[in-house]
């Protein structure tokens, strides 16, 4: 698309990261749809393994330096004055000390990285760094920016109230993935969340064909994927597993995904004597997620709410697992229940409970179960509520609509 089309920029803390599947979709459908987007990175990627799907991005990608030296300081500042943005920079002069380091100089290069580019739009995911330097550049700048709002960004003990609370304000608008996401900033800041919009994650369903699931053989395949990390549950999932194994269900569950509990949950599957029935498989490219779950007959993903407030928000692999068909067990966490209708479009379960884990995909494999009418009924609400194309045109409409400047 020709650069004298106005364009949109996604200002990302990292690009291309392995695990933001979701973040390439969109931009995909948002290009397909006829948008001219440009990629603006603060962190170089540190992912040694790519999706395919990357190949497909049109988008240019500028890395935003971040200042190791005072020189590099100084330097920032005279591309910013060639730019002719001196006197932006001294009325925002606040707004810039106030902000860490990093951040301040990073808005200020990019500022000065969209001089010329003619962006109308700034959109950021995750309302955390990424979204702090958007919003200063703002300032600089004059081009509005927007966010979406995940799951870590507003749920750690981390997430600073008046910070949040400034980007609603401050922000053209704002979106979240979740019905759940938006009651909880709304109860948060409910004069600050005027612009708030629910905007869902979105999967390209032309890549996840649905297949109806097959007759279950003599051993249960079980598949779980996501990173190693306490939200993702997977602690309670091994003594699932154990106490089903007792209960004389033969079963081969895998476990894709690599973080910081790989050797803790490595040391729970030699003590629970689990090595002959499960298996961590590391991290895995799209095509081997997608291979992984059409050999599964069910989906387990047993989030929780981690000690430091973390949560999922919405694990896209959940999404993906419903679109093929895999009848899915999974928590009653945050926006999951959107999604996961107990006994419609899967099983729902009380989080950090490998009892109840246990006892869902029991029920999944019971003859009283009609597991064909529970994968359908999943793949119609992927449908009816992610498809990225839809929630791609949402968030185009957003941003189109009258333009408040910061």
């Amino acid at each position: 698309m020709s650069p004298s089309e106005p364009g949109t920029a996604y200002v990302l803390k990292m690009y291309p990261r392995f695990s933001e599947t979701f973040i390439v979709a969109e931009i995909l459908a948002r290009e397909r749809a006829g948008d001219r987007i440009e990629i603006f990175s603060l962190l170089p990627t540190n992912d040694a393994r790519f999706h395919p799907e990357l190949a497909r991005v049109q988008a240019p990608v500028t890395y935003i330096d971040r200042p190791i030296k005072t020189v590099a300081l100084w330097e920032s500042l005279q591309l910013a004055e060639e730019a002719g943005l001196t006197a932006a920079l001294g009325l925002n002069f606040a707004e810039l000390a106030a902000a860490t380091a990093d951040e301040a100089v990073q808005a200020i290069n990019l500022a000065t990285a969209l001089q010329g580019r003619n962006i109308r739009h700034m959109h950021v995911h995750f309302a955390s760094g990424a979204t702090t330097v958007a919003r200063l550049a703002s300032f600089i700048t004059g081009i509005p920016f927007s966010f979406t709002a995940h799951a870590v960004d507003i749920f750690h003990e981390s997430v600073r109230d008046d910070d949040l609370r400034l980007k609603l304000e401050q922000a053209h608008h704002a979106v979240t993935i979740s019905q759940y996401n938006m009651r909880y900033l709304r109860r948060r800041f409910p004069g600050s969340t005027s612009r708030l919009h629910l905007v869902r994650n979105g999967l390209e369903l032309e890549r996840f064909p649905y297949r109806e699931p097959r007759p279950l053989g003599p051993t249960l395949r079980i598949a779980g994927i996501g990173r190693l990390v306490e939200k993702k549950g997977f602690q309670h999932l091994l003594p699932a597993a154990a106490e089903l194994l007792d209960q004389g269900i033969k079963m081969d569950l895998r476990i894709a995904g690599t973080g910081i509990m790989a050797e803790e949950l490595e040391a729970s599957i030699d003590q629970l004597r689990l090595g002959g029935y499960v298996r961590l498989l590391g991290p895995q490219t799209q095509d081997q997620v997608h291979e992984l779950l059409q050999s599964a007959d069910i989906f387990v993903a047993p989030c929780v709410i981690g000690a430091d407030g973390n949560a999922d928000g919405m694990p896209t692999v959940l999404l993906e697992a419903m679109a093929t068909g895999v009848p899915c067990v999974s928590t009653s966490v945050t926006g999951i229940p959107e999604v996961v209708r107990n006994g419609s479009t899967g099983i729902l379960v009380r989080p950090g409970n490998p009892h109840a884990l246990a006892r869902g995909i029991r029920s999944l494999v019971s003859p009283v179960t009609d597991r064909l009418a529970i994968s359908r009924n999943a793949r119609a609400v992927i449908e009816e509520d992610y498809d990225v194309h839809r929630q791609a045109e949402l968030l185009r409409s957003l941003s189109r609509s009258e333009r408040r400047v910061a």
